[in-house]
Formats: structure tokens, sequence, C-alpha cells
């Protein structure tokens, strides 16, 4: 039986954010964005290697990534999205709504970390 389809990301995002070059790189970027995920732990230390799903309102994954840093921009169609932050056991989630041209800022705090 052919796998179920999943949706082969189209959505330009950029991740990041360890050292101060790539940050620098990251915000003289975001505004080619209209996401912006801070991955941060409870004392607001930096994390990588976290395993990003952003799914719309119908269920389908639209952008399935493991974020490289403490920042995910992501370029996202107008609507509402679940985003799921998985590190460590851990999952964090959060519903938000974008909209083009406008960067909407979103952390997400793991406890432990």
């Amino acid at each position: 039986a052919p796998a179920p389809s999943t949706a082969v990301s189209t959505i330009p995002f950029l991740s990041g954010g360890v050292g101060d070059a790539s940050m620098a790189q990251l915000n003289a970027r975001e505004k080619e964005f209209d996401l912006k995920l801070f991955l941060v732990g409870q004392s607001g230390s930096y994390l990588s290697d976290i395993r990003i799903t952003i799914t719309d309102a119908s269920g389908i994954g639209v952008l399935v990534t493991t974020s490289e840093g403490p920042v995910l921009l992501a370029n996202l169609p107008a609507g509402t999205y679940n985003v799921k932050a998985q590190k460590n056991g851990h999952t964090l989630e959060q519903k938000l709504s974008v909209t083009p041209g406008k960067l909407q800022t979103t952390y997400f705090r793991f406890p432990g970390e």
C-alpha cells in the first residue's frame, strides 16, 4: 500500500543562532519571514537540536525539521498553526496565527534545561 502522503515542505525556513555571528545573520534576515520561534531553557539558556513540527488547521504537517539552534524562522501562508517543539522527552505545543509580512515571535521555554 502506498505510504500516506506527507506534505513535502516548500516552506522557506532558517534555523540556527548558536554563536553571535549566526544570531546576527538570522536577525538580519528575519524580516523575510513571518514566524520566529525562540527555543530556550527555563533559565533562558539557548537550546539546539529541537524537533519542530508545524501543522496547519487541517492537521497537515507543513514543516517538520530539527532546529540547529535557539532560533527558527519560517515563512508560512496566512493561517492558524499548531507548533510542537520536542527535546529530551519534553513536548511543548502552542497554537498561533500567522499574518504574512508581520513577524510573530513565540517563545518555547523547556523545563529543566
